[in-house]
């Protein structure tokens, strides 16, 4: 059975600094924000809705 050692030795895993790294990379494309996303969800469900109404 492996015994896990207890005391300063033992860190938290540092994976933590790489996701802190991905989310500070600049990547290329668009950059879209949340707003926009969810106007652009909202128009697409009234046009939606107003052609549904419609036909």
């Amino acid at each position: 059975m492996v015994k896990l050692q207890s005391g300063p030795s033992v860190s938290g895993p540092s994976s933590s600094i790489g996701i802190m790294r991905f989310f500070d990379a600049e990547t290329p494309g668009p950059k879209i924000t949340p707003e926009f996303f969810i106007g652009f969800a909202i128009i697409v469900i009234i046009v939606i809705l107003v052609i549904k109404n419609f036909l």
